[in-house]
């Protein structure tokens, strides 16, 4: 079985689409929690959010989507929050065995619920409900912090610019829909034209 690489960050959208569907690809994956704005910050562009325009546009993108695949979507009234008390907590040096759990659950309230996960008493209230009080305690050690401190660093150096993004093969797959380019490469289909590419990127 191949295996996949997902970066994500709670605070996109388009990662809980990706979440929503990326058991669609006969893979096994590796979860890789990011801070996006250090992936912004580090190849000097600003968020969709920072855009108003944009931001408008790709919220009513979002709820196409979701109504599309019939995926549950309420984003939080305000938006973009502080996602510290949270992304730590997909680390698997804190959520351990209880890794994709904790992800569906923080997802399914943020972008399903609508719900503003940034106070702490706030999200211990979240995880005591669910049996998951040692992931929240475990999120301030170190390595959790250093986790996740590696998985930015490690997107950087994979020139990884935003998320939700794939690694399959080595190669990167950036947002939610190429969970169908996805597929169509694991089926061994990927037969697009690289040398046309090659002649065309920027290097």
């Amino acid at each position: 079985m191949k295996k996949i690489d997902f970066y994500f960050d709670f605070l996109s959208p388009f990662s809980y689409f990706a979440w929503k569907r990326h058991l669609e690809l006969d893979a096994s994956f590796t979860f890789k929690p990011v801070l996006m704005g250090k992936l912004f910050s580090h190849f000097d562009f600003k968020g969709p959010g920072e855009i108003k325009v944009k931001r408008n546009s790709e919220l009513q993108k979002c709820f196409r989507y979701a109504d599309l695949n019939n995926i549950k979507f309420s984003p939080p009234k305000s938006f973009p929050f502080n996602p510290m008390g949270i992304i730590r907590l997909a680390t698997s040096s804190a959520s351990k065995d209880s890794q994709r759990d904790l992800i569906e659950l923080i997802f399914d309230n943020v972008w399903g619920q609508g719900k503003i996960l940034e106070d702490p008493e706030v999200i211990l209230e979240l995880l005591s409900q669910n049996n998951m009080e040692e992931i929240y305690h475990r999120s301030f050690e170190r390595e959790a912090k250093l986790e996740l401190k590696a998985n930015i660093k490690e997107a950087i150096e994979r020139e990884i610019f935003g998320v939700p993004t794939f690694v399959l093969d080595g190669e990167t797959y950036w947002g939610n829909d190429s969970v169908e380019l996805i597929n169509h490469a694991l089926q061994g289909n990927d037969n697009w034209d690289r040398k046309l590419y090659d002649t065309l990127r920027e290097k």
